[in-house]
């Protein structure tokens, strides 16, 4: 391939924008429940607006199936927020550090994983920053 660099392929550059198209999904769909269930919270309003039931479903039919099961599972456990950072290898969730290996999953190969303490998804700040993964 002309121009690129010895040793280096494009596969990395695509998955890296995948994971952060579906961490971005991913925060845009707990942002907008967050804002669904203070409402029903706050008995402001019962019924959802179809513009903002329809953004939903497209946002879960962008994500994988297996962090769409783990957001939902996190919700209906009432975590909230459902979708939290990693923090120098702690769940700013539960305030638990996770394991090395979870660690290194969401530092480095998946971008994002379910707590095992608290089942909030954890993600890493730096799959959104454009940096490379640590």
């Amino acid at each position: 391939m002309a121009g690129a660099e010895p040793g280096r392929s494009t596969r990395p550059v695509t998955a890296t924008a995948a994971m952060t198209r579906e961490i971005s999904t991913l925060l845009r769909l707990a942002e907008l429940d967050a804002g669904l269930l203070e409402q029903v919270d706050g008995k402001r309003a019962r019924v959802c607006d179809d513009d903002v039931a329809g953004e939903r479903h497209a946002l879960g039919v962008a994500l994988s199936p297996d962090v769409l099961e783990a957001y939902d599972r996190a919700l209906r456990a009432g975590r909230r927020p459902a979708v939290v950072r990693l923090v120098a290898s702690v769940c700013s969730g539960c305030h638990v550090r996770l394991h090395s290996t979870l660690e290194q999953k969401i530092r480095r190969r998946r971008g994002v994983a379910p707590c095992p303490h608290c089942l909030r998804l954890v993600y890493d700040a730096a799959w959104l920053d454009g940096a490379e993964p640590r």
